[in-house]
């Protein structure tokens, strides 16, 4: 049994803290660049100290700050190296085109075909989302695996094996063989573990801890 736990990084900085950007770096550079911000780092390493995040063999990042900043404080308690794959960065969002599609964040959920000027689909993700996985698990079998993404990367890779059941806004609800395994906004962070029989997904469920309250940290 090979177990993956897909991780959302945790609250990053706000946008709005940036008064002004005087670079020459286009858009996806400055975005692999955003921070967590201290609630964040607080965040972070309290994922960390988790009994049901030990005994982690392999740990897989997107190569965004935001995603290392997250694992750090795992790494260093468990002693390991991470693997840096930008298949596992977020979506590419492009422009909204929100004059022209209002619905353009639901819909980008019900139409995996759908996408924005200069963005990626849900289709398009979880394309490059599950090659990257699949080879994961080819090269890991039987471990136990931590994989640093972002909220729409997960999931949109989740939606290869789930059924959106409901959408309001930000919440969602997802179903996996009959059973919701999601019914709410994500979290910052936010986890959900993967179990895999050769390498057949077999059980997918969200994992909470209490002490870690609702924060969207887009």
């Amino acid at each position: 049994m090979t177990t993956i736990y897909l991780i959302r990084h945790s609250v990053r900085m706000p946008l709005n803290k940036i008064e002004k950007y005087n670079t020459t770096q286009d858009k996806l550079i400055l975005s692999e660049k955003i921070i967590l911000n201290s609630e964040g780092e607080k965040r972070a390493k309290l994922l960390s100290e988790k009994e049901e995040l030990q005994n982690i063999d392999v740990v897989y990042a997107s190569n965004c700050v935001r995603t290392l900043q997250t694992a750090k404080y795992l790494l260093e308690k468990q002693n390991l190296n991470v693997i840096i794959d930008d298949r596992l960065d977020e979506r590419r969002v492009g422009i909204p085109n929100g004059d022209i599609y209002p619905d353009w964040f639901e819909r980008q959920y019900k139409d995996e075909n759908f996408k924005t000027v200069g963005g990626e689909s849900q289709k398009d993700v979880r394309n490059r989302m599950d090659e990257a996985i699949t080879e994961i698990l080819k090269q890991h079998k039987d471990k136990r695996i931590a994989i640093f993404s972002h909220a729409y990367a997960i999931t949109f890779y989740l939606l290869k094996y789930c059924k959106l059941k409901n959408m309001v806004e930000n919440k969602f609800t997802f179903e996996f063989n009959n059973k919701i395994v999601l019914d709410k906004k994500i979290n910052a962070p936010e986890v959900f573990k993967l179990t895999f029989e050769e390498y057949k997904i077999k059980n997918i469920e969200l994992i909470q801890f209490d002490d870690i309250p609702y924060n969207q940290g887009v």
